[in-house]
């Protein structure tokens, strides 16, 4: 039986691009974070050194960036198609689509304006953020 769910992590090309993304353009908080020197079991990646930062939305929701000395991502962080086998997203409900989209693009994420709908609870669109993970918009 699971307890809880504390956080959830994302593997991410550049540490500071991405905190400053999550902070600034979807309102998460740092909460703490550091190097972690021996993590290479956990990982799976010999001589692993992970740098890590955990950022703290409002609502409760917690996330885990990670980033690697002498590792470097793989993929290619095309946020489409969506029916890429483990691809994650994260669903945020917001005030105002538009706004939310336009800070999301002004700190280097993109809109994937193909997807944006009405579905019966209201306006719908994805965005990715810079490492290509597809963030749903939805519009309360």
């Amino acid at each position: 039986m699971i307890k809880s769910i504390p956080h959830f992590g994302l593997h991410v090309t550049d540490l500071a691009r991405s905190t400053r993304f999550y902070v600034e353009a979807l309102g998460f908080e740092v909460t703490h974070g550091g190097r972690a020197d021996n993590v290479a079991t956990l990982l799976e990646l010999e001589g692993a050194v992970a740098l890590t930062q955990f950022i703290r939305h409002p609502s409760g929701m917690v996330i885990e960036l990670w980033a690697f000395e002498a590792h470097d991502a793989v993929g290619d962080g095309d946020p489409s198609p969506a029916n890429v086998r483990g691809r994650p997203h994260l669903c945020l409900i917001v005030d105002d689509m538009e706004k939310t989209a336009a800070q999301i693009v002004a700190l280097g994420g993109s809109r994937l304006d193909a997807s944006r709908c009405v579905l019966d609870y209201g306006p719908i669109m994805f965005c990715a953020d810079p490492d290509g993970v597809r963030l749903e918009l939805v519009q309360a």
